[in-house]
């Protein structure tokens, strides 16, 4: 009588493929909502706007007071912000526009479906970039450097960095860095070399999750032809590890962020707020291997109640000390 064989990774396969197909459910759910808004909308990604919230976070956890006392410079840095991510998103996908027709989920994107032209798509960021430009000349010089370095990185990124392992997760992250840095600078907020460390690495360690996300897909689902050129550079078992050391120094520099502060209870609020840290990065690490979610981290972490939740009391025990 023949043996059946046993097969170890066939439930994570199956539950991979699962995942898949809810992903495109979703994926098809999303795009008839998409076609209620207008095409050029659309290609400014919207949804991806809330990124620009490190902006505020940041300062909100190094002295919330003073994020208090200049409202209208960080909102106003956050508006620039936002324009030169939209205009980043339209440059990517106007030279991204024939490989994402490959794409079961990219093919349905304004310029790869047709929708918006490729000259229509153009003249679109060209008028995110004049919106940059005068949010821009309104704001202190500091964070004029610190928005012009973001814009000229994602430039860099969209021509050329992306194509390599690595190189473009760091390029992620090192944004995200630009924008808490503009946003300490916007409100007179010295920022802290552990916090954005912190966020170097939770923000790499979320960019590195994404692109295992993609390969685990793109390799289940046989999409070859529609992975990104850098993918080439990683393996699942490479990311888990690098990722494991990324969470481990996440936790560290938030630790060092929060026991050198100057309110007298610094300890007490490192000891508070250590669970939350560690609640956040084992959730995201249960979203992405257990139920193989991660291909939008922001929407991702946004739309699971646990890590909102867990979020805002942290935020919370953190002003808190903060104000002692």
């Amino acid at each position: 009588m023949k043996r059946l064989s046993h097969n170890p990774s066939a439930p994570a396969t199956q539950a991979a493929l699962a995942s898949s197909a809810a992903e495109a459910k979703n994926a098809r759910a999303r795009e008839a909502r998409r076609r209620r808004l207008p095409a050029p909308l659309v290609l400014l990604r919207p949804r991806q706007w809330v990124k620009n919230v490190v902006i505020l976070i940041v300062p909100l956890a190094v002295d919330p007071a003073a994020l208090l006392s200049h409202p209208l410079w960080a909102l106003g840095t956050v508006v620039t912000f936002t324009a030169a991510s939209a205009a980043v998103y339209v440059l990517n996908d106007w030279l991204d526009r024939r490989r994402d027709r490959l794409h079961p989920v990219k093919r349905h994107r304004p310029l790869a479906s047709g929708e918006v032209g490729p000259l229509g798509a153009l003249l679109l960021g060209a008028g995110c970039l004049a919106v940059l430009a005068a949010g821009a000349a309104l704001l202190p010089p500091p964070v004029r450097i610190a928005a012009a370095g973001y814009a000229l990185l994602n430039l860099a990124y969209c021509l050329a960095l992306k194509h390599y392992p690595l190189v473009d997760a760091s390029a992620v992250a090192v944004g995200f860095v630009l924008r808490a840095v503009a946003g300490c600078l916007a409100v007179a907020v010295p920022f802290d070399p552990a916090l954005i460390i912190c966020v170097y690495c939770a923000c790499l360690l979320l960019s590195l999750g994404k692109r295992r996300h993609e390969l685990v897909t793109a390799d289940i689902l046989s999409q070859a032809a529609a992975r990104r050129p850098a993918l080439q550079g990683y393996s699942v078992s490479f990311l888990d590890q690098l990722m494991a050391v990324l969470q481990g120094v996440t936790l560290i520099s938030y630790e060092l962020f929060v026991l050198s502060g100057p309110q007298p209870y610094a300890a007490v609020v490192a000891v508070v707020t250590v669970p939350f840290a560690v609640f956040a990065l084992g959730r995201y690490s249960q979203l992405l291997m257990l139920r193989h979610s991660g291909g939008e981290p922001g929407r991702d972490v946004l739309k699971d109640p646990p890590l909102v939740i867990n979020a805002v009391l942290w935020l919370t025990c953190l002003a808190a000390g903060r104000l002692l």
